[in-house]
C-alpha cells in the first residue's frame, strides 16, 4: 500500500462517525422556531417560566392560581405548548429510523392533532359530566407539562444533534426516559388532584386505559416493534 494511500485509510478509520452529518433543515426549522418562542416568551411575559415550573413543582391547584403570570390562555403560552411538539417529533423521526427530513414536520402535525383530540376529549367529558373540577385541572395540567417539556428537551435536542453514532441509542434511550418522567409527573399529580375531588375511582381507571395506557401501547407498538426503534 502507498504512502498516500495509508494517511488516507488511517484517516478514514480515525473519522468520527456522525449521527447525521448531513444539513437537517427541517430539524433546525423546528429547533429554531423554540428558540423564537422563547425569546418572545421571556420578553413578553416575564416571569412567565419560573411560574411555570413553580407551579408544576408544588402541584398547586391550577383553577385557584392561574394569575397573570400564568395565564395559559395568553398567546405565548399557546405558541410555548408548540415546543414540545417541535422537539418530540424529532426524537420520534431518529428512533424510527425514518431518512427523509420531511417526516419529521410530519410528524410534528401529528403529534399536534393527536393532542388536540385528547384535549378535546377531555373537555368533551367535562360537558358530558357537568363537572369540571377534576377534569379541568387534568387539562390544564397538560398544558403546563408540554410546555415545561418543550423547554427541557429543546437545548438536549441542539446539543446532542451530532453526537457521535456510538452514543445514538444511549441519548434516544435518555430522551425517552425524560419524556416517559415528565409523563408520569403529570399523571401522578392529575390523579392526587381527581382524589382530592372525589372524582370516581371508575372513572379514574376508565380514563386511564382509554386515553394514557391504551395510546402507549399502540406508539410503542407502531413506533418501537414494528420498526424496530432503538434496536
Amino acid at each position: 500500500m502507498e504512502p498516500i494511500e495509508i494517511v488516507r485509510h488511517v484517516n478514514e478509520v480515525n473519522e468520527p462517525i456522525l449521527l447525521d452529518d448531513s444539513f437537517n433543515l427541517i430539524f433546525w426549522i423546528l429547533m429554531g422556531a423554540n428558540l423564537v418562542i422563547f425569546a418572545i416568551v421571556r420578553t413578553t411575559n416575564n416571569g412567565y417560566i419560573r411560574s411555570l415550573f413553580m407551579t408544576a413543582l408544588y402541584n398547586r391547584p391550577l383553577n385557584n392560581n392561574l394569575s397573570d403570570r400564568l395565564d395559559l390562555r395568553h398567546f405565548s403560552s399557546v405558541f410555548l405548548t408548540l415546543t414540545y411538539f417541535f422537539a418530540l417529533a424529532p426524537i420520534i423521526w431518529k428512533a424510527t429510523n425514518i431518512k427523509e427530513h420531511i417526516y419529521m414536520l410530519y410528524l410534528a402535525i401529528i403529534l399536534l392533532v393527536l393532542a388536540l383530540v385528547k384535549m378535546g376529549f377531555i373537555a368533551l367529558l367535562e360537558f358530558v359530566f357537568n363537572d369540571q373540577r377534576g377534569l379541568q385541572e387534568h387539562r390544564l395540567n397538560h398544558l403546563i407539562f408540554f410546555q415545561i417539556g418543550g423547554i427541557i428537551l429543546t437545548p438536549l435536542m441542539i446539543f446532542t444533534h451530532y453526537v457521535s453514532a456510538d452514543y445514538v441509542n444511549l441519548t434516544l434511550t435518555i430522551f425517552a426516559i425524560i419524556v416517559a418522567l415528565l409523563v408520569l409527573a403529570r399523571e401522578i399529580q392529575s390523579l392526587i388532584r381527581a382524589i382530592q375531588f372525589r372524582i370516581s375511582m371508575f372513572y379514574i381507571i376508565l380514563y386511564l386505559c382509554t386515553l394514557e395506557i391504551m395510546p402507549l401501547m399502540v406508539g410503542f407498538r407502531v413506533f418501537v416493534l414494528d420498526n424496530g426503534a432503538l434496536n
